[in-house]
């Protein structure tokens, strides 16, 4: 029997279906990839002490901050590529300048994080280590912004689960051979990115021509100019989202391995809102301008949807679930699960909205302002409650600084699109090409 007018009544409940379609091979891959990602951290869990867990987590850490500029430099690239497909010139020259831009942030990121590594005592085979993860972080994060502005979102995905996989084999295989160590971890934990290009390439190509003769000053320095609010950005989310796990380390570091593990099975809860914001922001930067609205409203909403609902389950079952999956000895980490939950469902919130602003409709610069400002909360809170609370105060100011975050950016959501205040969405910065400005929005 069928239904009269259902295709209707299925529009308007899903007014974008491919947004769906998209998120879902994102979110299936995406999930994969952090399945994966969280097998890793419970196979090393399990395969060395809880110290030693601890100080790769606190390892990665610093890295984060150290490498903040590898990290962030290839964001915006999809944008680009997704607006000039189908003008090889123009693909040409902005592949060339951008991977030159990464160079320059690799090579810069090198510099501080040998000498940081040194004084905070991660020497040795430990050093080595952090450089294969800055080497394999510019290696990820390239690869996934390219195939993104392809449209090949199941490559994007893909990658990162291969990824995650050959360094869950990698250190099976090494403690199988009796070598288990953080460093050596750590290395492969790195290097598998490296791995995975090596087998991605040929099957879905970055398609980043190099041409030395396009590469112009002018050029570069307008690709800094526009990735800078979001390295500004990713400088106060590495400190954000790092601070709580170094406070830990310098006020309770025997309890750090479980802080970590407490951690990372919240992070499962950002799954959803990355995969949604990852196939949101191409589509955002070809949304008309009247459909700014209704559409963000459709999109939190259903991040709300996925999302809560698995955070209220999480935050219920917390403790049986470390216990079945990192093993007794991190026991004390079921004790902070329902506040991190708390934290990470606001950080999905603020995703979507981020990826809207910032990749979607190139407006970056209100993100480095909600990081900074969840920053300088977790810090603050983190200094005040972590020596006397513990865990329970790390927790608390990683969470309180999601809400800081979330609060600056909705506020400019409402300020800018509800409020009859928005700026023109087209109003972003230019690159120039060859003598030629081309208006980005």
């Amino acid at each position: 029997m069928s239904v009269r007018g259902g295709p209707g009544l299925l529009q308007r409940l899903i007014p974008d279906v491919g947004l769906i379609r998209s998120s879902a091979i994102v979110l299936v891959g995406d999930s994969t990839a952090r399945l994966l990602g969280f097998v890793f951290a419970v196979a090393a869990a399990r395969l060395l002490t809880p110290a030693g867990y601890g100080r790769i987590a606190y390892a990665l850490a610093l890295t984060a901050i150290v490498s903040v500029l590898t990290l962030n430099a290839p964001y915006g690239l999809s944008r680009f590529l997704s607006r000039h497909q189908g003008n090889s010139r123009t693909l040409a020259i902005y592949a060339t300048n951008w991977l030159v831009v990464i160079a320059l942030m690799l090579a810069a990121s090198l510099t501080l994080l040998i000498p940081i590594a040194l004084v905070t005592g991660l020497g040795g085979a430990m050093l080595a280590a952090l450089i294969a993860n800055l080497f394999g972080t510019a290696v990820l994060q390239t690869y996934r912004e390219s195939q993104k502005g392809l449209n090949r979102l199941w490559a994007t995905s893909a990658f990162w689960a291969l990824a995650n996989l050959l360094e869950v084999i990698g250190i099976l295989i090494a403690a199988a051979l009796g070598w288990r160590s953080p460093a050596l971890f750590l290395t492969i934990y790195g290097l598998s990115s490296v791995a995975a290009l090596a087998i991605m390439q040929p099957l879905a190509p970055m398609a980043l021509d190099f041409v030395r003769a396009l590469v112009t000053k002018s050029q570069v320095i307008a690709i800094v100019r526009f990735t800078s609010p979001l390295i500004l950005q990713g400088v106060f989310y590495n400190i954000w989202v790092g601070a709580d796990v170094i406070l830990v380390q310098l006020f309770r570091h025997s309890a750090v391995g479980n802080y970590a593990a407490a951690k990372t099975l919240a992070l499962v809860l950002i799954v959803p809102p990355m995969a949604i914001s990852t196939a949101l922001a191409p589509r955002m930067a070809r949304l008309a301008e009247p459909a700014v609205r209704t559409y963000l409203l459709y999109v939190v909403g259903l991040t709300a949807a996925i999302t809560v609902p698995a955070g209220a389950v999480m935050a219920l079952l917390g403790t049986p679930l470390i216990t079945l999956i990192f093993g007794s000895r991190y026991a004390l980490a079921a004790t902070i699960v329902p506040v991190l939950v708390v934290g990470q469902l606001l950080y999905g919130f603020y995703l979507v909205l981020a990826a809207s602003w910032a990749w979607g409709l190139g407006r970056p610069q209100i993100d480095p302002v909600a990081t900074g400002a969840a920053m300088l909360v977790t810090v603050g809170v983190g200094l005040l409650l972590v020596p006397q609370a513990g865990l329970v105060g790390a927790a608390f100011a990683y969470s309180t600084g999601a809400a800081a975050q979330l609060i600056v950016i909705a506020a400019f959501t409402g300020w800018a699109i509800f409020a009859g205040q928005k700026p023109r969405l087209g109003a972003g910065r230019e690159l120039i090409l060859d003598g030629e400005r081309l208006a980005e929005a």
